[in-house]
C-alpha cells in the first residue's frame, strides 16, 4: 500500500518531520538571548501570525470554506496553546532547566490517560515498553544538562508543576485535534498564541526591539520552525494517537542540546549522549514496528 493510502504512515511520517523540524528551536531561542516574557511576546506573537496564515491557506485558498469556531474544541485548543506557551516560559524562568524538562516529559502519559478517556483508545505493550525505555533515557539524558544536586524548594516545585501544566496542554491539544477531525486547529493555536503574546506583554517589564542578529533568531523559530513543526505535529494527530505523537516529540528534547552543541559550542555531556542514544534506539525500533502494519 502506498504511503499517502495509508493513515498510520501518514500519521507516523508527519509525526516524526514535525519533530525533527522542531529540534534546532532551542538553539535559535538560546541564540535569540531574549528573557522568558520577552521571548513570549516575540515568539508567541510571530507564531500566532504565521499559524493563521497558515490556516487560511488551507481554509481559504484550497478548501473554499468557513470553519465552524463556535465549539468547546476550538476553546480547549486555544486555552491549551495560552496554557503551553505560558506556562513553558514560567517554568523556564522559575526552576532547574533539568526539571522543567522531566515534567514536561510526561506528555505521553497524559495523552494516554487523556485518549482512553476522550476516545477510547487502548495503549499497546509495545507502546508501554517504548515509552519506559523513553523516559529513562531522556531522565539520563536530562541529567547531562545539570550534574549538581537540585534543591526542593518552593520554585523548584513550582517549576515542576508548570512543566506538569505544559505536558497535559500538549496532550490534550493533540486529543482534541485526534477526537474533533473538523476542528480548524491552526486557527485555534494561532488565537492561541497571539493571546499568550499579549499575555507576555502584560507581565514583561520594558518590551524592546531586539538587535538584529537576536530578533532575526527569534523571527525564525516563530515564523518557521514553531508553527510548521507544530502544523505538522497537529495534522499527526488525525492519524495517530495522540500518545505516539507527544512521544515522537521527545526527540526535541534529545536532539536540540546537538544542535546547540553545532550551533554555539556548548558539548553535551557523556550523559546526554548516552541518554540520547538510548531515546533515538527505542524511538526508531518503535516507529518501524509501527510502519510495518
Amino acid at each position: 500500500m502506498k504511503i499517502y493510502q495509508n493513515p498510520n504512515a501518514i500519521g507516523l511520517s508527519l509525526a516524526v518531520f514535525g519533530a525533527l523540524l522542531l529540534t534546532p528551536d532551542t538553539l535559535f531561542m538560546r541564540i535569540s538571548q531574549l528573557d522568558g516574557f520577552t521571548m513570549l511576546v516575540w515568539r508567541g506573537g510571530l507564531s500566532g501570525i504565521a499559524y493563521i496564515l497558515i490556516w487560511m491557506w488551507f481554509n481559504l485558498r484550497i478548501e473554499r470554506k468557513m470553519p465552524t469556531i463556535l465549539t468547546v474544541s476550538f476553546g480547549i485548543v486555544v486555552i491549551c496553546q495560552v496554557a503551553n506557551a505560558t506556562f513553558f516560559s514560567l517554568a523556564i524562568a522559575t526552576a532547574p532547566v533539568t526539571v522543567v524538562l522531566i515534567s514536561v516529559a510526561t506528555a505521553p502519559i497524559f495523552a494516554s490517560i487523556l485518549s482512553r478517556i476522550f476516545l477510547g483508545e487502548v495503549l499497546s505493550k509495545k507502546f508501554i515498553l517504548t515509552a519506559v525505555l523513553v523516559l529513562v533515557g531522556l531522565y539520563i539524558s536530562v541529567l547531562g544538562h545539570e550534574p549538581t544536586l537540585i534543591e526542593l524548594d518552593a520554585s523548584t516545585l513550582l517549576g515542576a508543576g508548570l512543566g506538569l501544566g505544559v505536558a497535559f496542554s500538549l496532550a490534550l491539544n493533540f486529543t482534541i485535534i485526534r477526537k474533533d477531525k473538523n476542528l480548524p486547529f491552526a486557527l485555534a493555536i494561532g488565537i492561541g498564541a497571539l493571546l499568550g503574546a499579549g499575555l507576555g506583554a502584560l507581565c514583561v517589564d520594558k518590551l524592546y526591539l531586539p538587535p538584529t542578529r537576536n530578533m532575526l533568531a527569534i523571527a525564525f523559530t516563530g515564523i518557521v520552525i514553531l508553527p510548521v513543526s507544530f502544523a505538522m505535529l497537529s495534522y499527526a494527530a488525525r492519524y495517530v494517537p495522540s500518545s505516539t505523537v507527544s512521544l515522537i516529540m521527545l526527540l526535541e528534547t534529545v536532539l536540540g542540546p546537538l544542535w546547540i552543541w553545532w550551533g554555539i559550542g556548548e558539548a553535551p555531556t557523556d550523559a546526554m549522549l548516552l541518554g540520547g542514544a538510548i531515546v533515538v534506539s527505542c524511538l526508531t525500533a518503535f516507529l518501524i514496528d509501527q510502519s510495518r502494519h
